[in-house]
């Protein structure tokens, strides 16, 4: 095996691993996300209900209303982007197997074949 082979195979490999650690960081993120608007989401219909018990004007609590429904809607939207974030993490986790294999399968093939070369006069210029 060559050291430029060597080289790349380990570039691949150290690619791959990124990924994945900035994948994980990326869940995370996301998932502190979604806490925030499930947690305002229900800020919003606690403060909306209190009002309508505390004869506050209509269109305030229709809007803190409105807020909660749509902090829901996003926390919802955030849990899309956790399953499809796991989808990609489980994609870089395959590719990252595959170039293991197929690696492994052109490091034994190297081992193992013998491939003539092609005798000089066919190679030289005429």
């Amino acid at each position: 095996m060559s050291v430029a082979s060597t080289a790349t195979y380990a570039a691949v490999l150290a690619r791959a691993a990124a990924y994945g650690v900035r994948a994980g960081r990326t869940r995370a993120a996301v998932e502190r996300m979604q806490t925030r608007f499930n947690d305002r989401a229900e800020s919003a219909r606690y403060l909306s209900e209190a009002m309508g018990k505390l004869d506050v004007d209509a269109p305030t609590v229709t809007a803190y209303m409105e807020v909660a429904t749509l902090s829901n809607a996003m926390a919802g939207n955030v849990g899309g982007i956790v399953s499809t974030s796991d989808a990609l993490s489980a994609a870089a986790e395959g590719l990252d197997d595959a170039t293991r294999s197929q690696h492994s399968r052109m490091a034994e093939a190297n081992r193992t074949h013998h491939v003539p070369m092609a005798q000089s006069s066919f190679i030289q210029r005429q």
